[in-house]
C-alpha cells in the first residue's frame, strides 16, 4: 500500500449539499476499492487557471489516502464518467 494523494475540482454550479454528497462518493469509491483515507481537505471555490467548460471558477477538494497501485486504474476510470467532477490528478507521495 502506498500513499497518494487526489485533487479534484467539483464544477460551481453544484450547490453546497450536492458537494458533500459528491465528495462522499469519491470517498467511498476510493474505500471500496481497498484504500485508507487519511484525510480530506476542502479547499473552497477558487479561480482556475484557464477556463474548463466555460467555467471560470471550481471547488477544490483535496484527498490523501493508502491504496494498492494496482487498483488506481479502476478508480480513475470511474472519476473520468463523474459529470461533476470536472478535473483530478492522482500523485503518489513519497
Amino acid at each position: 500500500m502506498r500513499k497518494y494523494e487526489i485533487m479534484y475540482i467539483i464544477n460551481p454550479t453544484v450547490l453546497e449539499e450536492g458537494r458533500e454528497e459528491l465528495i462522499n462518493q469519491v470517498n467511498a469509491l476510493l474505500t471500496s476499492n481497498g484504500a485508507t483515507i487519511a484525510k480530506t481537505e476542502k479547499w473552497g471555490e477558487r479561480k482556475l487557471a484557464y477556463p474548463i467548460d466555460k467555467k471560470k471558477s471550481g471547488f477544490y477538494v483535496l484527498t490523501t489516502f493508502e491504496i494498492d497501485g494496482t487498483k488506481l486504474a479502476e478508480v480513475e476510470s470511474k472519476l473520468n464518467i463523474m459529470e461533476s467532477v470536472m478535473r483530478y490528478i492522482v500523485v503518489k507521495q513519497d
